[in-house]
């Protein structure tokens, strides 16, 4: 067998070397990057270093508090430092540098203290690993043994080598045969005097096309549109395609989603994004945690990414999720404990809680503990990567570094279209390439100073021999010359902000058979990239779509001054209205059914709500406000109603009030999420201030008052806490109608004899005008005539009920409702015609419709309704629902 060498710095041009070999069924034939190459000659299990090492070199450098770090000790801590020094070492080894042999007393400070922390590095490394510098004077002590080790030398898809790697190629041309095959436009002017022997290929004549696409997205949908349309047409295979830029960056995402849907075989060469993977959502998921802290929603996506992968969430079963209140956020320890504590029965019998409370103590550990947390939960690829991730960066900064890392592409790049960096492409030219961001400012790159070692310490032409902007043009040459068949030169004419692009100077050097093609997003494609880019780009052919003829009808319907099915009209008697309009009414639900029948639809009968805000919001909104209130009054009612504390002295009442409110606190905090902490204390007070306006009323009370608050009535109570002065299952319905109704008295007082009572529903919000004191408010203001109604219809109706609204803002006050008997004989008219509308399929736009436009609903409607839709439907809306709307022009 003889032994052969392959020299090769690119991986497609590795893959395309091994099929190679295998195609010829070539034995002895070793496939090696220069590193590889010097190590193998150096002989001894050495290694070049490696940058997973070097890193974790860097960083215990950059945490040894005895070194002396001169004047970058002041960065020593930041994120990202250990990877800059790691990079600027690998850049200066590469280029050659002997940073040790530079440190002179004359040298400047910086070259000094990175030759400093250079050996300090060194010293850090594992044994088997050298520099490439040390590799290749290794390798030149063992030269004689090239023949038997390597054999002959082939350099294959090598532009240029580094200058470090360039005595040992040298030298090796003095022992075996060493042939380098270039492109046609590659000159390695330092080898032409060697003994290297150089092949060059003959230049090619491709089909240049030139391509200006809207932006990056559109560049990428047009190279696979492209790219079908060689397929397609029979006149390449998948093998024979590449798509290359100088950065793959901008295009990464576009492509991967683009390509899945077009199920394309598409290769990334550079690897995909590791979060594009189960493996790294769970990593993700993980690092959530422990940066943004303990929340259920956190926690249920996390678990439900990494139960099973280790013994610590093995014992979680499938449903684990259903012992959690829904809604509460769960952001501390302690609130975890007492959820867990307050789980009745647990699925399938098995108590899992033990185990439960153990991983949120595991995770309540933070960021310090990101090491530990990590080799408890995850294994396989995800820990690789967590592993990858804390080398790279401190654990503080997950969140950026997860983003960097790739994973390799499964599927194998020589049977499959590519997309790479133009550098690896041009290793491994195909004969139909499409080159993507041909801008000013992407082709070629710019190239600033390395942040450690400026070009004022260290001239730039030294770090970098090659700088970025003549590879990027040595790159395009070559793939300009070496495309055998097609070769199209893409550009954006904007970015993905909108700032206008110009063309790359490259494209002068470049001669097309026509004009540069100028794209349409809206253009027809001739070959479509997937089922959706095909319809979409057809209009035609979508308007025969089912779900198009839907939409079209809908948003005509939509314009039209007449009432539609798409404006709320169904069927009369439909099961699902009739179902929702038998059950037991609120007055909220009332007041929708009046004055929104298609909202009172959409969340009633769909059960259309927005999800719970699972992180800390900035403040209450106005119903978590009023339901806190509420909650404070009536534990406040509870405790000093009975009693008669209602009419004790202040301070026994501020006391009680002031447990009422911390009780309340610690249910709203276990309950959902909650303001931070300041906000929420100030939040806090300002209920206080609210309750105590509603106490202290200056009124007489009722003789012997007793009171009770949040009190149940018409089968609405779960049999917990005061259940009032009657029985709370005792249907009530509304006088004059078939209508249930049920529901929560603010609060209730009655006297002792039981022929007086006053009903007080509580307002947190500013209180009307004067001239704008509500009876029944159009239909808006229902709790006063409703539960009047209720009590004397529970207690009989010799009882006088006195009905009020009592606003507690600083200017509020008390508002009665005068007549209750006579409005209620109003409203029941009017209920009962809204609850005969809706049966009879009117669920249409009402008065409070609007109310969406800014709330959880306005996907709901169309767009601009409040100046188009809903005035242009209400005047349909009101001669369909009369005499409803009489109701609405009610005070």
């Amino acid at each position: 067998m003889t032994r052969t060498t392959t020299l090769i710095t690119s991986r497609l041009a590795r893959q395309h070397a091994v099929l190679d070999a295998a195609l010829r069924a070539t034995h002895g034939r070793q496939v090696l990057t220069p590193a590889q190459l010097a190590a193998r000659l150096a002989g001894g299990f050495l290694q070049s270093i490696d940058r997973e090492s070097l890193q974790a070199a860097a960083r215990d450098v950059l945490a040894d508090p005895a070194l002396d770090l001169g004047d970058l000790a002041s960065i020593r801590d930041l994120p990202g430092t250990g990877r800059a020094l790691a990079a600027t070492l690998q850049r200066g080894w590469v280029a050659g540098v002997d940073l040790a042999g530079r440190a002179r007393d004359d040298a400047p400070a910086r070259l000094v203290t990175l030759a400093r922390i250079e050996q300090a590095v060194l010293a850090r490394i594992p044994p088997g690993q050298r520099r490439p510098a040390d590799l290749v004077a290794a390798a030149l002590a063992r030269l004689s043994g090239a023949p038997a080790v390597l054999g002959p030398v082939t350099v294959v898809g090598v532009p240029d080598l580094d200058p470090v790697w360039r005595p040992l190629l040298l030298a090796l041309a003095d022992v075996v045969p060493v042939t380098w095959q270039l492109g046609p436009t590659q000159d390695p002017g330092w080898a032409a005097a060697s003994a290297v022997r150089f092949e060059r290929a003959p230049a090619a004549a491709p089909t240049v096309l030139r391509v200006a696409c809207a932006n990056p997205r559109h560049e990428a949908q047009e190279a696979l549109r492209w790219a079908r349309e060689l397929l397609a047409g029979g006149r390449a295979k998948p093998q024979d395609i590449a798509i290359a830029a100088p950065a793959t960056a901008e295009w990464d995402d576009h492509l991967a989603a683009m390509a899945a849907d077009g199920s394309l075989p598409l290769v990334f060469v550079h690897g995909r994004p590791a979060l594009a993977t189960r493996d790294g959502q769970a990593a993700a998921a993980l690092a959530e945690v422990l940066l943004a802290g303990l929340g259920q929603a956190r926690v249920r996506r996390l678990l439900g990414l990494v139960r099973g992968m280790t013994p610590a969430t093995e014992a979680l079963p499938d449903d684990w999720q259903r012992v959690l209140p829904r809604d509460a956020p769960l952001l501390t320890v302690a609130r975890w404990d007492e959820a867990i504590a307050a789980v009745g029965a647990w699925p399938g019998g098995v108590d899992f809680g033990a185990t439960l409370k153990a991983l949120v103590a595991l995770l309540a550990r933070g960021a310090a503990a990101a090491e530990d947390v990590g080799e408890a939960l995850l294994s396989g690829r995800a820990l690789a990567l967590w592993r990858r991730a804390l080398r790279e960066g401190p654990a503080v900064a997950l969140d950026v570094t997860l983003t960097t890392l790739r994973v390799p592409d499964e599927r194998d790049p020589v049977t499959a279209i590519v997309w790479c960096t133009a550098a690896e492409a041009a290793a491994a030219p195909r004969p139909f390439m499409r080159l993507l961001g041909l801008t000013s400012r992407g082709w070629p790159r710019t190239q600033g100073e390395d942040p450690l070692l400026p070009d004022h310490v260290l001239a730039s032409a030294e770090l970098n021999p090659v700088p970025v902007p003549e590879r990027d043009r040595r790159d395009f040459r070559t793939l300009l010359k070496a495309t055998a068949g097609e070769l199209v030169l893409s550009r954006s004419r904007r970015d993905a902000e909108g700032r206008q692009h110009g063309a790359s100077a490259l494209l002068r050097e470049a001669i097309t058979a026509e004009a540069e093609q100028h794209r349409r997003r809206e253009a027809v494609p001739l070959h479509a990239l997937s089922e959706a880019d095909r319809v979409l780009a057809r209009p035609d052919e979508f308007a025969r779509l089912p779900r198009a003829r839907a939409a079209l009808e809908c948003w005509r319907d939509w314009q039209r001054p007449v009432l539609t099915p798409h404006d709320g009209l169904v069927r009369a008697n439909h099961p699902l209205l009739a179902r929702v309009l038998a059950r037991r009414f609120s007055a909220s639900r009332l007041r929708r059914l009046v004055r929104d029948p298609l909202g009172f639809v959409w969340q009633y009968a769909f059960r259309w709500e927005a999800p719970a805000e699972a992180d800390e919001p900035l403040e209450l909104d106005a119903l978590q406000f009023g339901n806190l209130l509420h909650r404070v009054l009536e534990l406040a009612v509870e405790r000093l109603g009975p009693a008669g504390g209602l009419v004790a002295e202040p301070p026994a009442i501020e006391q009680v009030l002031g447990d009422c409110l911390a009780d309340a606190a610690a249910e709203c905090e276990r309950a959902g999420p909650v303001p931070p902490r300041l906000i929420w204390r100030r939040t806090l007070e300002e209920v206080r201030g609210h309750a105590t306006r509603a106490l202290f009323r200056d009124e007489p009370p009722l003789p012997g008052q007793r009171s009770w608050g949040e009190v149940p009535f018409g089968g609405d109570s779960d049999g917990a806490g005061p259940q009032g002065p009657w029985d709370a299952t005792q249907p009530v319905v509304i006088p004059g109608t078939t209508l249930a109704i049920g529901g929560f008295i603010d609060r209730l007082d009655l006297s002792a004899d039981g022929t007086r009572a006053r009903v007080t529903d509580y307002k947190t919000g500013k209180p009307p005008k004067p001239k704008d004191i509500p009876t029944l408010g159009g239909g808006g203001e229902l709790q006063r005539c409703l539960y009047a109604s209720a009590v004397r219809v529970l207690l009989g109706q010799h009882v006088a009920v006195e009905a009020r609204l009592l606003y507690t803002a600083p200017d509020g006050g008390l508002l009665p409702l005068e007549d209750p008997a006579g409005q209620l004989d109003i409203l029941a008219r009017y209920l009962q015609v809204a609850h005969g509308q809706l049966r009879a399929g009117n669920a249409v736009p009402g008065p409070d419709s609007g109310q969406y436009l800014d709330g959880d609903l306005t996907f709901a409607l169309p767009g601009n309704a409040a100046d188009l839709y809903l005035e242009r439907k209400l005047r349909a809306a009101v001669e369909r629902l009369a005499p409803l709307p009489e109701l609405w022009a009610l005070r």
